[in-house]
Protein backbone atom coordinates (compact mmCIF):
# COMPACT_ATOMS: atom_id res chain seq x y z
CA UNK A 1 0.00 0.00 0.00
CA UNK A 2 2.83 2.13 0.81
CA UNK A 3 4.72 1.35 -2.69
CA UNK A 4 0.96 2.22 -4.64
CA UNK A 5 1.13 5.69 -2.29
CA UNK A 6 4.21 6.63 -3.38
CA UNK A 7 3.76 5.87 -6.62
CA UNK A 8 0.82 8.17 -6.90
CA UNK A 9 2.45 11.19 -5.27
CA UNK A 10 5.39 10.71 -7.80
CA UNK A 11 2.83 10.81 -10.39
CA UNK A 12 0.96 13.69 -9.21
CA UNK A 13 4.20 15.91 -8.45
CA UNK A 14 5.13 14.68 -12.44
CA UNK A 15 1.60 15.94 -13.81
CA UNK A 16 1.73 19.16 -11.59
CA UNK A 17 5.45 20.15 -12.71
CA UNK A 18 4.72 19.23 -16.69
CA UNK A 19 1.57 21.69 -16.48
CA UNK A 20 3.13 24.43 -15.07
CA UNK A 21 5.58 24.15 -17.24
CA UNK A 22 3.10 23.81 -19.95
CA UNK A 23 1.53 26.57 -18.89
CA UNK A 24 5.04 29.27 -18.72
CA UNK A 25 4.95 28.01 -23.08
CA UNK A 26 2.03 29.22 -23.64
CA UNK A 27 1.34 32.23 -21.73
CA UNK A 28 1.86 35.41 -23.80
CA UNK A 29 5.33 36.61 -24.39
CA UNK A 30 4.63 40.35 -23.10
CA UNK A 31 2.68 38.76 -19.22
CA UNK A 32 6.21 36.41 -18.90
CA UNK A 33 7.81 39.18 -19.42
CA UNK A 34 6.21 41.35 -17.22
CA UNK A 35 6.08 38.48 -14.67
CA UNK A 36 9.29 37.60 -14.25
CA UNK A 37 10.95 41.14 -14.24
CA UNK A 38 13.26 43.02 -12.13
CA UNK A 39 11.09 45.91 -11.78
CA UNK A 40 10.31 46.50 -8.29
CA UNK A 41 5.96 45.53 -7.50
CA UNK A 42 6.17 49.09 -6.13
CA UNK A 43 7.17 50.93 -9.41
CA UNK A 44 5.08 48.82 -11.45
CA UNK A 45 2.11 49.72 -9.57
CA UNK A 46 3.21 53.36 -10.26
CA UNK A 47 3.32 52.54 -13.71
CA UNK A 48 -0.36 51.24 -13.42
CA UNK A 49 -1.57 54.35 -11.77
CA UNK A 50 0.56 56.34 -14.59
CA UNK A 51 -1.12 54.69 -17.48
CA UNK A 52 -4.89 54.78 -15.78
CA UNK A 53 -4.37 58.20 -15.91
CA UNK A 54 -2.38 59.33 -18.96
CA UNK A 55 -5.10 57.55 -21.19
CA UNK A 56 -8.06 60.08 -20.04
CA UNK A 57 -6.19 62.45 -21.84
CA UNK A 58 -6.46 62.47 -25.47
CA UNK A 59 -3.91 61.78 -27.75
CA UNK A 60 -2.04 59.33 -25.22
CA UNK A 61 -0.20 57.10 -27.04
CA UNK A 62 3.01 54.97 -26.52
CA UNK A 63 4.79 53.39 -29.16
CA UNK A 64 3.79 49.72 -29.74
CA UNK A 65 6.64 47.08 -29.90
CA UNK A 66 5.78 43.61 -31.09
CA UNK A 67 7.97 41.07 -29.64
CA UNK A 68 9.66 37.67 -30.75
CA UNK A 69 11.08 35.87 -28.81
CA UNK A 70 12.54 32.22 -29.75
CA UNK A 71 14.20 29.93 -27.48
CA UNK A 72 15.94 27.23 -29.16
CA UNK A 73 18.92 26.53 -26.76
CA UNK A 74 17.40 23.00 -26.14
CA UNK A 75 18.70 23.04 -22.74
CA UNK A 76 16.96 21.47 -19.25
CA UNK A 77 17.12 25.19 -18.18
CA UNK A 78 15.60 27.04 -20.69
CA UNK A 79 12.78 28.35 -18.50
CA UNK A 80 15.52 30.16 -16.59
CA UNK A 81 17.70 31.15 -19.80
CA UNK A 82 13.90 32.79 -20.66
CA UNK A 83 13.45 34.54 -17.13
CA UNK A 84 17.21 35.75 -16.84
CA UNK A 85 16.50 37.24 -20.63
CA UNK A 86 13.41 38.61 -19.29
CA UNK A 87 14.63 40.34 -16.38
CA UNK A 88 16.36 42.47 -18.94
CA UNK A 89 13.88 43.08 -21.74
CA UNK A 90 11.41 44.21 -18.41
CA UNK A 91 13.96 46.93 -17.39
CA UNK A 92 14.78 48.38 -21.14
CA UNK A 93 11.12 48.37 -21.78
CA UNK A 94 9.31 50.13 -18.94
CA UNK A 95 5.43 50.10 -18.96
CA UNK A 96 5.53 54.15 -19.29
CA UNK A 97 7.06 54.01 -22.13
CA UNK A 98 5.95 51.22 -24.65
CA UNK A 99 3.06 49.04 -25.41
CA UNK A 100 4.40 45.93 -25.83
CA UNK A 101 2.55 43.07 -27.57
CA UNK A 102 3.17 39.18 -28.85
CA UNK A 103 4.77 39.02 -32.10
CA UNK A 104 2.87 35.77 -32.66
CA UNK A 105 0.93 36.65 -35.47
CA UNK A 106 3.63 38.46 -36.92
CA UNK A 107 5.24 35.17 -36.75
CA UNK A 108 2.28 33.29 -38.34
CA UNK A 109 1.95 35.69 -41.24
CA UNK A 110 5.72 35.55 -42.27
CA UNK A 111 5.80 31.55 -41.55
CA UNK A 112 2.38 31.52 -44.01
CA UNK A 113 4.50 33.88 -46.52
CA UNK A 114 7.19 30.71 -46.58
CA UNK A 115 9.76 32.56 -43.89
CA UNK A 116 10.39 30.37 -41.16
CA UNK A 117 13.87 31.91 -40.26
CA UNK A 118 12.70 34.96 -38.34
CA UNK A 119 16.47 35.50 -37.46
CA UNK A 120 17.37 35.77 -41.65
CA UNK A 121 13.74 37.33 -42.45
CA UNK A 122 13.80 40.26 -44.65
CA UNK A 123 13.15 43.77 -43.12
CA UNK A 124 10.73 44.12 -45.93
CA UNK A 125 9.22 41.02 -45.42
CA UNK A 126 8.64 41.94 -41.63
CA UNK A 127 6.92 45.42 -43.10
CA UNK A 128 4.83 44.18 -44.85
CA UNK A 129 3.40 41.60 -42.45
CA UNK A 130 3.15 43.93 -39.75
CA UNK A 131 1.41 46.83 -42.23
CA UNK A 132 -1.83 48.86 -40.80
CA UNK A 133 -1.15 46.74 -37.41
CA UNK A 134 -0.31 49.87 -35.52
CA UNK A 135 3.08 48.68 -34.53
CA UNK A 136 5.58 50.98 -34.52
CA UNK A 137 8.69 48.53 -33.81
CA UNK A 138 9.61 45.32 -34.24
CA UNK A 139 12.00 43.31 -31.60
CA UNK A 140 13.53 40.03 -32.49
CA UNK A 141 15.27 37.91 -30.02
CA UNK A 142 16.47 34.16 -30.22
CA UNK A 143 18.64 31.98 -28.93
CA UNK A 144 20.01 28.98 -30.81
CA UNK A 145 21.28 25.56 -29.38
CA UNK A 146 24.03 25.82 -26.69
CA UNK A 147 26.86 23.79 -27.05
CA UNK A 148 28.54 22.77 -23.54
CA UNK A 149 31.90 20.89 -24.01
CA UNK A 150 34.02 19.74 -20.65
CA UNK A 151 37.48 21.70 -19.84
CA UNK A 152 39.68 19.94 -17.64
CA UNK A 153 43.29 20.74 -16.90
CA UNK A 154 45.83 19.04 -14.20
CA UNK A 155 44.50 21.05 -11.36
CA UNK A 156 40.56 22.27 -12.40
CA UNK A 157 37.98 20.93 -13.98
CA UNK A 158 34.94 22.60 -15.70
CA UNK A 159 32.80 23.61 -18.60
CA UNK A 160 33.14 25.56 -21.73
CA UNK A 161 29.69 27.22 -23.56
CA UNK A 162 28.81 28.21 -27.10
CA UNK A 163 25.64 29.90 -28.20
CA UNK A 164 24.45 32.78 -30.81
CA UNK A 165 21.60 34.83 -29.57
CA UNK A 166 20.87 36.88 -32.80
CA UNK A 167 18.41 40.41 -31.83
CA UNK A 168 17.18 42.65 -34.22
CA UNK A 169 14.76 46.39 -33.66
CA UNK A 170 13.07 47.22 -37.04
CA UNK A 171 11.28 51.28 -37.21
CA UNK A 172 8.19 49.88 -38.83
CA UNK A 173 6.49 53.30 -40.14
CA UNK A 174 10.29 54.67 -41.33
CA UNK A 175 11.49 51.56 -43.01
CA UNK A 176 15.01 50.81 -41.44
CA UNK A 177 16.84 49.02 -38.63
CA UNK A 178 17.03 50.31 -35.12
CA UNK A 179 19.70 48.12 -34.18
CA UNK A 180 20.68 44.22 -35.67
CA UNK A 181 23.41 42.18 -34.49
CA UNK A 182 24.29 38.59 -33.54
CA UNK A 183 25.89 37.84 -30.61
CA UNK A 184 28.23 34.60 -30.91
CA UNK A 185 29.84 34.55 -27.35
CA UNK A 186 31.14 31.91 -25.06
CA UNK A 187 31.64 31.36 -21.68
CA UNK A 188 34.00 29.42 -19.35
CA UNK A 189 33.68 27.97 -15.72
CA UNK A 190 36.98 26.05 -14.06
CA UNK A 191 36.89 25.05 -10.35
CA UNK A 192 39.99 23.30 -8.89
CA UNK A 193 37.56 20.66 -6.93
CA UNK A 194 35.24 20.17 -10.49
CA UNK A 195 31.49 19.99 -10.33
CA UNK A 196 31.22 22.85 -12.48
CA UNK A 197 27.76 22.66 -13.88
CA UNK A 198 26.58 23.32 -17.64
CA UNK A 199 23.97 25.84 -16.00
CA UNK A 200 26.60 27.80 -14.74
CA UNK A 201 28.35 28.19 -17.65
CA UNK A 202 25.35 28.67 -19.83
CA UNK A 203 24.00 31.18 -17.49
CA UNK A 204 27.33 33.47 -17.49
CA UNK A 205 26.79 34.19 -21.07
CA UNK A 206 23.06 34.79 -21.11
CA UNK A 207 23.61 37.08 -18.33
CA UNK A 208 26.26 38.95 -20.16
CA UNK A 209 24.82 39.47 -23.50
CA UNK A 210 20.95 40.22 -21.31
CA UNK A 211 23.16 43.27 -20.02
CA UNK A 212 24.17 44.46 -23.77
CA UNK A 213 20.61 44.38 -25.33
CA UNK A 214 19.12 46.31 -22.37
CA UNK A 215 21.67 48.77 -23.11
CA UNK A 216 21.48 48.45 -27.21
CA UNK A 217 17.72 49.15 -26.21
CA UNK A 218 17.86 52.25 -23.45
CA UNK A 219 20.45 53.98 -25.96
CA UNK A 220 19.30 53.37 -29.34
CA UNK A 221 15.09 52.97 -29.45
CA UNK A 222 13.06 56.35 -29.48
CA UNK A 223 11.00 56.91 -26.55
Amino acid sequence: MKKILTLLLMFVLLAFSTTVFAGWNDRDIVERIRAVGNTPSAQKKADRIFLEQAKMSPGFRRPVVAIVYENNAKTKYDKAIDKKLFEYLDAALPMRTYELVDGRKCKAMLAEAGIEDLAGAERSDVIAALAGSGVDYFLYLGVTPVQVKDKSSWLAAGKIANTTLPFRIIDINNNKYIYTKTYTESGKTMSAIGGVGSKSVTMEIITRVGKLIQSAIESRMPK
